[in-house]
């Protein structure tokens, strides 16, 4: 039978090849038929009829709807929330918030949160908004004028749920705008005690209470951004000697006893930027290896050794910074002077800065920072050009100072030297005849 069937195909090729062109003409209309009949009705009728069409609709609007419900199939519950959650959700927003004017004690007593937040007047943001909203809705339970909390700074707990807010009067948008400086420096008053405006703690002479820390909302900071600093030069003996300044004041602190800041690093050193940036962008395995050594070379030949099998982390300011000066013309012969601080598992590699407090400038801010960090005080007479600000978004409410030592500081660093009264280099010059 297979060989009969074999003689059959052989003599009707002719037939078949005649007829090959017909079939290559019909293979367009037999996909659509496929297409037509896997789209057929149940009742059989055919899918481009008005019953396909109304199928088709149904089934479109079928699997939207299990969409809506939880994914495809109405399987999936990734999305939604419990019923006891969304009850609580819905408590919470029914919640009176109440309002603080004075006695900031007293509010942070009843919701005992760690950090705060300030807001300034008018502020839009997220948070800003749902309190509107809670206080709107519970608008004719409320004893006071509202909306008192549209006007002044606000104080937020940075927790989850807030039912508590705290306004500052007499700071409206219209103060504020005039004098923010004032406005800050009254809310900095009636946050802090006046022993310790910037403690944290509620009374000194109460150790039960609990401490805790205010810091400025993005909104706050948009004027006046939170101030780091980088002293930097083309010259290592240029920023050689304002390490060595820090290095000074923090042996006379060792011998007064005076404490270190908590935060204050624990090295001071001078490194390339050259070698930073390569750290920075440093992607395969070769390339951070020879930055790794090129960094922990850098660091022995300045005191700093056992790093080779300790980790070595660049923090987040300074890797901003380095990608903003990037395109500087002397990019890769600049040297910084930047802090070390041990995390305890880590080595982390970071400029002088943080936040600023309230009342304080950016650069005010800076120089506090740079003192309690590093032990060196700085002035306006450091700044060296125009301060530098990142155009990315999670970095812009930060403010960077490039600073050199005055040119007095210089003279006098190199006058103590030895080298200069052993060559002569300060004796005056000999009269002649």
């Amino acid at each position: 039978m297979a060989h009969a069937n074999s003689s059959n195909s052989a003599t009707e090729s002719g037939r078949d090849r005649s007829s090959r062109g017909k079939s290559a003409a019909g293979r367009g209309r037999g996909s659509t038929t496929r297409t037509k009949t896997r789209h057929q009705s149940s009742d059989g009728r055919g899918g481009l009829g008005s019953g396909g069409r109304d199928n088709a609709i149904s089934s479109a609007a079928d699997r939207s709807q299990q969409k809506s419900k939880g994914g495809r199939g109405g399987c999936s519950t990734r999305n939604q929330q419990h019923p006891r959650q969304q009850q609580k959700k819905r408590e919470r927003s029914l919640r009176r918030i109440k309002q603080f004017t004075s006695d900031f004690a007293s509010m942070h007593a009843e919701c005992q949160a760690a950090r705060y937040k300030v807001h300034r007047p008018g502020c839009k943001c997220s948070k800003m908004k749902t309190v509107r909203e809670r206080l709107k809705s519970t608008e004719s339970d409320n004893d006071y004028e509202f909306p008192l909390l549209l006007h002044g700074l606000v104080v937020l707990p940075d927790i989850k749920s807030i039912d508590s807010v705290y306004l500052c009067l007499d700071t409206d948008v219209t103060a504020f705008s005039n004098d923010p400086k004032e406005s800050e420096l009254k809310l900095r008053g009636e946050l802090f005690s006046e022993d310790d405006p910037n403690s944290g703690y509620l009374d000194q002479k109460n150790t039960s209470s609990q401490p805790y820390k205010v810091s400025c909302a993005q909104c706050l900071l948009i004027d006046k951004p939170n101030g780091f600093v980088c002293v930097s030069s083309p010259s290592t003996q240029t920023v050689a000697v304002a390490r060595d300044i820090a290095l000074k004041r923090i042996r006379y602190k060792k011998e007064e006893n005076i404490p270190l800041h908590a935060d204050h690093a624990e090295h001071l050193v001078v490194i390339s930027r050259k070698i930073l940036w390569q750290l920075s962008t440093a992607r395969t395995r070769d390339q951070i290896n020879k930055a790794n050594y090129s960094l922990v070379d850098s660091l022995n030949r300045q005191g700093i050794s056992d790093l080779e099998d300790q980790q070595i982390e660049l923090g987040h300011h300074l890797a901003s910074l380095l990608h903003i000066t990037k395109k500087d013309p002397d990019a890769d012969s600049t040297l910084w002077l930047v802090m070390m601080q041990w995390s305890g598992k880590k080595w982390n590699i970071d400029l002088p800065g943080g936040k600023r407090h309230l009342g304080e400038s950016s650069f005010e801010g800076a120089v506090r920072e740079c003192e309690e960090e590093c032990s060196l005080t700085i002035d306006a007479s450091w700044v060296h050009g125009e301060p530098r600000r990142s155009i990315r978004k999670a970095d812009e409410a930060n403010l960077y100072y490039m600073l050199r030592p005055p040119s007095d500081m210089m003279m006098e660093s190199l006058e103590s030297n030895s080298f200069w009264h052993e060559n002569g280099f300060c004796k005056e010059p000999a009269l002649k005849d």
